[in-house]
């Protein structure tokens, strides 16, 4: 592969559910965020296609989806097949825009997620190499339990698999995700590599002070998959054992299935603890990125207790910003922390193991600091938008090269 330094600048278009992601707490639009800022400092131009703009930004190379306009053929398809008539319509969203993207700001490539399978169908109809990224393929949500095994879902999945086939370059964020996509689906004789999302290191690391470490931080959604109501076990867990503990919700109230019909919501969970347990949780709901920042510095440690993650976005978020964190030895997060090196990592699902490394950590504030500053560390080595940014470029030149 080409060493970084011989890369020559690239002319690079990513597309993104959201841009700047101000209001739009989402993991591709931060990783395309800061791998754009990175690709910008080592002498590569970044267009963003975004699907909307949710605030004020100043870059200079911004694209924006429009409708297209509907036929009356299209709004008759759209009724007799809802499903295929969206991805139709979102496939001409997605190309259009590209095409625009290649005319205004002369792009080489473009890269975008695999969902629902619009990648090769927008492949089919744009000029430039299309590279698919799988931020979180199908299968993945289904066999976590967090989408139905049902015809829905079994569509949904063969989209994604056939739209890979098309594409001409294929990168994932994990080596555990790109493995068992290639296992299940099958996946084209096309350059391939693992490029994690980066994320910056804060000039200033949380100052992790005994008092500091009574405080437990938990950022995501209340679902199945980020094991929303494990996290409210453990902590009813670990305030019987420290009186001393405080806890944060920080993430919108999706709710879980009922077995009976019906969902169980962040609400109702907490409704069913005891008062003394119940009064020292704080569900502050969704939250910004830069509300987020704040919250971690008033939280010495980090609780993620998700049943699959495809990386780890919210684990090396917490990494970077030097939280004592402890996290479920699950997909992508195994790849991104070392147990007893720069987090306590537990089995899944097993909300007395989270409890206890969560007291250990409030109860030995030497091994919380030592964890926290190694985490800083490694994010700074290994995550750094700069670094990952090679990465990206090395890989879209060899796709270049086919």
């Amino acid at each position: 592969m080409t060493k970084a330094c011989e890369v020559r600048p690239l002319r690079i278009g990513f597309v993104t559910p959201a841009w700047p992601g101000i209001r739009t707490p989402n993991g591709i639009v931060t990783a395309v965020s800061h791998l754009a800022s990175g690709l910008e400092s080592t002498g590569h131009e970044v267009t963003i296609i975004a699907d909307m703009v949710d605030g004020p930004h100043d870059h200079p190379r911004v694209v924006v989806m429009t409708d297209p306009r509907l036929r009356l053929v299209d709004r008759l398809r759209r009724k007799l097949d809802p499903e295929g008539g969206l991805v139709r319509f979102m496939v001409d969203r997605h190309a259009e825009a590209i095409r625009r993207a290649v005319a205004l700001h002369g792009i080489e490539f473009v890269v975008m997620e695999e969902t629902q399978g619009w990648v090769g169908e927008v492949r089919e109809k744009v000029s430039i190499p299309v590279v698919a990224t799988l931020h979180g393929p199908w299968w993945l949500h289904r066999m976590a339990g967090s989408a139905p095994d049902d015809a829905v879902s079994a569509r949904r999945e063969a989209r994604e698999a056939r739209g890979l086939r098309h594409v001409d370059g294929i990168t994932s964020p994990s080596a555990a995700v790109l493995r068992q996509t290639e296992a299940l689906w099958g996946l084209p004789q096309v350059p391939k590599a693992v490029i994690p999302n980066p994320f910056p290191v804060p000039a200033q690391g949380i100052d992790l002070t005994d008092d500091l470490l009574n405080h437990v931080l938990f950022v995501g959604r209340f679902d199945h998959i980020k094991g929303g109501d494990l996290v409210v076990d453990t902590f009813a867990r670990i305030a019987e054992a420290h009186p001393a503990a405080q806890f944060t919700f920080a993430g919108p109230d999706e709710g879980l299935p009922r077995a009976g019909g019906g969902r169980d919501t962040l609400f109702d969970r907490l409704a069913r603890l005891p008062m003394p347990i119940r009064s020292r949780i704080k569900a502050v709901g969704k939250q910004s990125r830069e509300e987020v920042a704040l919250l971690r510095a008033r939280h010495g440690v980090t609780l993620i207790a998700s049943r699959y993650e495809n990386f780890g976005g919210t684990l090396i978020e917490a990494m970077a910003a030097g939280s004592a964190v402890v996290a479920t030895s699950v997909g992508g997060q195994q790849e991104i922390a070392t147990h007893e090196e720069t987090a306590l990592m537990v089995p899944s699902e097993d909300t007395e193991a989270m409890a206890n490394a969560c007291l250990r950590l409030m109860r030995d504030p030497s091994l919380a600091r030592r964890l926290g500053a190694a985490a800083r560390d490694h994010v700074a080595a290994s995550y750094a938008p700069d670094v990952i940014a090679r990465r990206m470029a090395d890989f879209l030149t060899s796709v270049r090269r086919q």
